[in-house]
């Protein structure tokens, strides 16, 4: 294979990856606040979607309007989530909210089918269609586009978290409630708040990846490669979620051009247990020492 066949391959991956780096952003933003896996990101991601092509189809809206409509779709929905269901269940363990999350996905895809059907539709692009040529090497907008998008998206959440009032409480949670609590932080503001910070991201996710693999009620699925990434990278690990879910996308793309096909959709799992064996918290993670 040519170096610039290889070079639009790792470029793809690196798209693939920026989807799947925002999923698990999305679940590691929940994860640190609340302690709880959100199974019920991928559905709230694929119903955001539909929301937003259905709007777009009945008022003929711009790309740039489906995505707000996608984003407050996403947050608001989340927030009726972390409200109605995950705030009355705060007594719950933490498998019991897991347990609610499951159930949660399994409604919304019911929920999505009736409404819109299983099929699968063409979600508009923001990006061209028309390759761009860097020398020899042909790239395709939608993967330089998607990198962009996501890129940009990290960085602001990166400052939010780092540079804002709303971050800092974020933090704070994160790292102990109780104490935080004491400190004057509500903390059940900071839980909705990371319900729709999650919904939001998602909704991003979405709609950069609907037009690449088609607007369906089994888009939720890549919430699966997005828990893997953020295991990959260490799971709490805001900058671990990033760097498994880019190299997840990498080696998801360039290992068909070296193993049989058939093997491409067991390589993110063999991956993770590679990683697990040598380095049990993951990439970037950290592991938690505690006293009994």
């Amino acid at each position: 294979m040519s170096v610039a066949a290889l070079v639009h391959v790792v470029v793809s991956g690196l798209a693939t990856g920026s989807i799947y780096a925002l999923m698990a952003l999305a679940l590691v933003i929940i994860y640190n606040a609340t302690r709880t896996l959100n199974f019920a990101q991928g559905e709230m991601l694929m119903v955001s979607t539909f929301v937003a092509w259905a709007t777009q189809r009945a008022l003929g809206l711009p790309p740039a309007a489906s995505l707000v409509v996608a984003v407050v779709t996403g947050g608001a929905m989340a927030w009726a989530i972390e409200r109605v269901v995950i705030r009355r269940a705060v007594a719950a363990t933490h498998w019991d909210v897991l347990i609610i999350t499951l159930g949660l996905s399994l409604i919304l895809r019911s929920v999505a089918g009736l409404v819109w059907t299983h099929d699968e539709f063409p979600f508009p692009s923001f990006f061209g269609s028309r390759p761009i040529a860097l020398g020899p090497v042909r790239l395709a907008p939608v993967s330089l586009g998607i990198i962009g998008a996501s890129l940009s998206l990290m960085a602001v959440l990166y400052a939010l978290f780092s540079w804002t009032r709303l971050g800092r409480a974020m933090r704070a949670v994160a790292q102990n409630q109780r104490a935080a609590r004491l400190m004057g932080i509500s903390v059940e503001r900071v839980y909705a708040t990371s319900w729709v910070l999650a919904g939001a991201v998602g909704a991003v996710a979405g709609v950069l990846v609907a037009p690449v693999v088609f607007l369906s009620s089994k888009m939720g699925l890549v919430v699966i490669n997005g828990f893997t990434a953020a295991v990959i990278g260490g799971f709490g690990s805001m900058p671990g979620a990033v760097a498994g879910g880019m190299l997840l996308g990498v080696i998801e793309n360039v290992a068909p051009l070296y193993l049989p096909s058939g093997i491409r959709y067991s390589v993110p799992f063999l991956v993770l247990i590679a990683i697990l064996v040598v380095r049990p918290a993951g990439l970037l993670g950290r592991v938690e020492q505690r006293k009994v």
